[in-house]
């Protein structure tokens, strides 16, 4: 093929026509211009708000006044817990707040050998069923008495019957004035038992809200904004009433995931809270995870989702088989599988799955729906799993070290053998979240050897010994009338639950 001077392809194409490889590029270095340019003006823009966040970060200089205030709550001045007594020498708890709180004193000025813990949280901490003689707090008092006898311990019990967060906060703003060497907290148990409403937490979070909470620069300038406008917040009534003080208060409690998801939130604002005041005062936290029991107790209120028609026979025919005794363990559990795939966060479902694989020893599955039944009780009385993730995540933000009390408490076998199932050993507790008087030791244990660390104390080599002798000499001091008042409060919880312990009950929303 011969290619003529007509044929646009033989024509030859002019130099100048080529493109340059430098002229090709300045388009991209003109760009490159530009985009530095842009980025350097929003660096600049931006650096006084770097710099404000980073001498937060290291100043941490917070306002113990913005730390008292609550973004729910506004609650008028409230009485304080402790006055001074009648005879001018120690501060006591008046018997206008025995109606949730136990008589505990300590005195008014502190000598130079005393330390002084104050122990805050819900019925748990008071010691209930039982009384404050042999709750943690004691028996970790006589644990520092023997371990350091150069000092001498106040450990001083403010365990307040349904008090949550929010309202312990409150409590720890004041304690905080008398000269505590350290504070325990032990809550997360009673989120879920006072009415509010939540219209400002409680929604899914993006990913720029979730900086901006880890963001001390904001939450600076938010504290200082809900101090400044409190037209928002609801009144917290000094008398403590829960839903279930309510003729009506089991009904009161529905599947409300937007209600349940701002009360772990406000949980969240509030630990913070009570995280920081302590940090402020310079006062060292021991912060417990609660724990409850799993095996034993099945969920407090159970409901099924409305579904159609046909969805609804079909889970009411599988529910009564699952709950049907007279069944095979294969015929009851493949019944909760048939009701869990209509309806995945049926509590008494995975109650009664967990209970057939504690009983065939799959263990993992009987952690999974045990620990399920609990986190979608409609009524919970269990701090669930959101609540304890909670308190660890802000454990892990300011770098403590929490006293895992759920770990702590891990089932054993019949030999008394740990079995590192995660499913807590229903035999130290008396009923859904109250272990009984040894738990109690137990955790004592450990709060108490976390103080010493705190104190810096070496336990001399018969520290355990005096302990244990001590131990006794309380326990003897105690007569029939105390462990039959305990009974009978244990007895009372137990009827208030008569009729859902038996047999699990569907209310259908």
């Amino acid at each position: 093929m011969h290619l003529n001077a007509s044929c646009p392809l033989s024509r030859p194409v002019p130099i100048s026509v080529l493109p340059s490889p430098a002229a090709s590029q300045l388009p991209t270095l003109r760009q490159r211009r530009i985009w530095f340019f842009r980025l350097a003006c929003i660096a600049l823009a931006l650096a006084p708000f770097l710099i404000a966040e980073l001498y937060l970060r290291v100043t941490q200089r917070v306002d113990s006044a913005d730390l008292s205030v609550d973004p729910i709550f506004d609650a008028v001045e409230p009485a304080p817990l402790f006055v001074v007594s009648p005879d001018g020498h120690r501060m006591i708890i008046p018997e206008s707040r025995i109606n949730f709180f136990r008589p505990a004193s300590f005195e008014l000025h502190k000598p130079g050998d005393v330390r002084r813990v104050f122990v805050l949280g819900g019925s748990t901490v008071q010691g209930r069923p039982y009384e404050t003689e042999t709750a943690f707090a004691k028996w970790a008092e006589l644990r520092l008495a023997s371990a350091d006898p150069e000092h001498r311990y106040e450990v001083v019990n403010c365990g307040g019957v349904s008090y949550a967060s929010y309202r312990l906060a409150i409590i720890l703003k004041e304690i905080l004035t008398y000269s505590p060497d350290a504070i325990v907290l032990y809550t997360g148990h009673n989120e879920f038992l006072e009415e509010r409403s939540y219209n400002t937490v409680g929604r899914d979070a993006n990913l720029l809200e979730r900086l901006a909470r880890r963001s001390q620069l904001v939450q600076a300038i938010r504290e200082r904004l809900v101090a400044a406008d409190s037209a928002d917040r609801q009144e917290l009534s000094p008398d403590l009433r829960t839903r279930l003080d309510l003729i009506d208060g089991m009904q009161r409690y529905i599947r409300d995931d937007r209600w349940r998801d701002g009360v772990v939130e406000h949980f969240h604002i509030t630990l913070d809270r009570m995280i920081r005041m302590c940090h402020v005062a310079d006062v060292p936290l021991v912060l417990c995870v609660p724990t409850s029991d799993l095996v034993r107790t099945p969920p407090f209120k159970v409901a099924s989702l409305a579904t159609d028609g046909e969805s609804h026979d079909t889970f009411d025919k599988q529910w009564a088989i699952a709950q049907d005794d007279g069944a095979t363990e294969t015929q009851r559990l493949n019944a909760c599988k048939n009701c869990l795939e209509i309806d995945p966060r049926h509590a008494g479902s995975h109650y009664v799955a967990g209970q057939i694989y504690i009983n065939q020893q799959n263990l993992a599955k009987a952690r999974f729906h045990l620990t399920a039944a609990r986190d979608d009780d409609v009524c919970p009385l269990r701090a669930t799993t959101p609540i304890i993730e909670t308190i660890l995540r802000l454990a892990d933000e300011h770098k403590i070290r929490p006293i895992r009390c759920d770990e702590l408490f891990d089932r054993s076998d019949l030999m008394q053998r740990p079995i590192s199932d995660g499913i807590p050993d229903p035999h130290r507790f008396v009923d859904h979240i109250h272990p009984s008087i040894s738990g109690h030791q137990e955790i004592a244990k450990v709060v108490s050897d976390r103080l010493l660390e705190i104190f810096v104390v070496k336990p001399s080599s018969t520290a355990e010994q005096d302990y244990q002798r001590i131990a006794l000499e309380q326990l003897s001091t105690l007569d029939e009338t105390y462990f039959a008042r305990g009974k009978q409060r244990l007895e009372g919880l137990r009827n208030w639950a008569a009729g859902r312990a038996g047999r699990l009950t569907v209310d259908t929303q």
